[in-house]
Protein backbone atom coordinates (compact mmCIF):
# COMPACT_ATOMS: atom_id res chain seq x y z
CA UNK A 1 0.00 0.00 0.00
CA UNK A 2 1.20 3.44 -1.02
CA UNK A 3 2.45 5.75 1.66
CA UNK A 4 1.58 9.16 1.07
CA UNK A 5 3.53 10.53 3.99
CA UNK A 6 7.42 10.35 2.82
CA UNK A 7 9.49 10.12 6.16
CA UNK A 8 12.73 10.83 4.55
CA UNK A 9 15.22 8.21 3.29
CA UNK A 10 17.96 8.81 6.35
CA UNK A 11 14.75 7.67 8.87
CA UNK A 12 13.49 4.65 6.47
CA UNK A 13 17.37 3.44 6.21
CA UNK A 14 17.67 3.17 9.95
CA UNK A 15 14.20 1.88 10.19
CA UNK A 16 15.01 -0.92 7.61
CA UNK A 17 18.28 -1.79 9.85
CA UNK A 18 16.46 -2.19 13.15
CA UNK A 19 13.92 -4.09 11.37
CA UNK A 20 16.86 -6.14 9.95
CA UNK A 21 18.44 -6.96 13.04
CA UNK A 22 14.79 -7.27 15.08
CA UNK A 23 14.22 -10.45 12.67
CA UNK A 24 17.48 -11.75 12.68
CA UNK A 25 17.48 -11.95 16.09
CA UNK A 26 14.04 -13.77 15.64
CA UNK A 27 15.01 -16.16 13.09
CA UNK A 28 17.83 -17.46 14.93
CA UNK A 29 15.80 -17.76 18.89
CA UNK A 30 13.61 -19.84 16.26
CA UNK A 31 16.01 -22.09 14.85
CA UNK A 32 17.41 -23.02 18.23
CA UNK A 33 14.33 -23.97 19.36
CA UNK A 34 13.31 -25.87 16.38
CA UNK A 35 17.04 -27.73 17.31
CA UNK A 36 16.25 -28.05 21.14
CA UNK A 37 12.32 -29.29 20.40
CA UNK A 38 13.80 -31.60 17.84
CA UNK A 39 16.64 -33.07 19.85
CA UNK A 40 13.66 -33.62 23.23
CA UNK A 41 11.44 -35.51 20.60
CA UNK A 42 14.12 -38.07 20.22
CA UNK A 43 14.66 -38.69 24.19
CA UNK A 44 10.98 -39.18 24.65
CA UNK A 45 9.18 -42.47 24.23
CA UNK A 46 7.02 -42.87 20.86
CA UNK A 47 3.17 -42.64 21.58
CA UNK A 48 1.74 -45.55 21.21
CA UNK A 49 -1.65 -45.19 21.11
CA UNK A 50 -1.58 -43.32 17.96
CA UNK A 51 0.30 -45.84 16.47
CA UNK A 52 -2.15 -48.37 17.48
CA UNK A 53 -4.75 -46.06 15.98
CA UNK A 54 -2.95 -45.86 12.63
CA UNK A 55 -2.45 -49.73 12.63
CA UNK A 56 -6.55 -49.94 12.86
CA UNK A 57 -5.69 -51.96 16.34
CA UNK A 58 -7.58 -49.30 18.21
CA UNK A 59 -10.63 -46.92 16.50
CA UNK A 60 -10.20 -43.34 17.13
CA UNK A 61 -11.62 -41.38 20.53
CA UNK A 62 -15.30 -40.15 19.93
CA UNK A 63 -14.66 -36.21 21.19
CA UNK A 64 -18.29 -35.05 20.10
CA UNK A 65 -19.65 -33.00 22.45
CA UNK A 66 -21.30 -35.53 25.26
CA UNK A 67 -24.75 -35.78 26.87
CA UNK A 68 -25.86 -32.72 27.51
CA UNK A 69 -28.38 -34.26 30.10
CA UNK A 70 -27.08 -32.01 32.36
CA UNK A 71 -27.90 -28.56 30.88
CA UNK A 72 -30.48 -26.36 32.69
CA UNK A 73 -33.55 -24.45 31.22
CA UNK A 74 -33.66 -20.87 32.07
CA UNK A 75 -37.43 -20.36 33.92
CA UNK A 76 -37.75 -17.04 32.51
CA UNK A 77 -36.68 -17.45 29.03
CA UNK A 78 -36.55 -21.63 28.36
CA UNK A 79 -33.36 -21.68 27.13
CA UNK A 80 -30.97 -24.60 27.66
CA UNK A 81 -27.79 -23.83 29.66
CA UNK A 82 -24.62 -25.79 30.26
CA UNK A 83 -24.15 -26.96 34.31
CA UNK A 84 -21.17 -25.31 34.23
CA UNK A 85 -22.91 -21.88 33.84
CA UNK A 86 -24.70 -20.10 36.82
CA UNK A 87 -26.64 -17.53 35.00
CA UNK A 88 -28.24 -17.76 31.69
CA UNK A 89 -26.69 -16.77 28.55
CA UNK A 90 -29.76 -15.53 26.59
CA UNK A 91 -31.22 -13.18 29.40
CA UNK A 92 -28.73 -13.33 31.71
CA UNK A 93 -30.56 -14.42 35.14
CA UNK A 94 -28.77 -16.36 37.97
CA UNK A 95 -29.91 -19.76 37.76
CA UNK A 96 -32.48 -20.49 40.49
CA UNK A 97 -31.65 -20.85 43.89
CA UNK A 98 -33.88 -24.25 44.45
CA UNK A 99 -32.45 -26.30 41.88
CA UNK A 100 -31.91 -26.31 38.10
CA UNK A 101 -34.53 -28.63 35.70
CA UNK A 102 -32.39 -30.40 33.69
CA UNK A 103 -32.79 -32.45 30.37
CA UNK A 104 -32.76 -35.36 32.09
CA UNK A 105 -35.67 -34.24 34.92
CA UNK A 106 -37.69 -33.11 32.05
CA UNK A 107 -37.76 -36.20 29.86
CA UNK A 108 -38.50 -38.39 33.28
CA UNK A 109 -41.35 -35.89 33.73
CA UNK A 110 -42.64 -36.45 30.21
CA UNK A 111 -42.78 -40.07 30.26
CA UNK A 112 -44.69 -39.65 33.65
CA UNK A 113 -47.32 -38.02 31.67
CA UNK A 114 -47.11 -39.83 28.90
CA UNK A 115 -47.87 -42.88 31.13
CA UNK A 116 -50.92 -41.27 32.95
CA UNK A 117 -52.19 -40.41 29.89
CA UNK A 118 -51.84 -44.01 28.72
CA UNK A 119 -53.65 -44.82 31.61
CA UNK A 120 -56.47 -42.26 31.86
CA UNK A 121 -57.21 -43.15 28.05
CA UNK A 122 -57.56 -46.87 29.08
CA UNK A 123 -59.66 -45.79 32.17
CA UNK A 124 -57.16 -47.24 34.27
CA UNK A 125 -56.25 -45.60 37.45
CA UNK A 126 -52.91 -45.28 39.24
CA UNK A 127 -52.96 -46.70 42.43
Amino acid sequence: MPNYCPKGTDYMKDLARRGGLKSGETRRYNRDMRRIAGQSALIQAPDVVSALIEAGVLGRENRSGGSHDTDWRCPACHHFNSIHSRACAKCKRVSPGNGRLTRAELRERIAGHRYAAILRKADMHEV
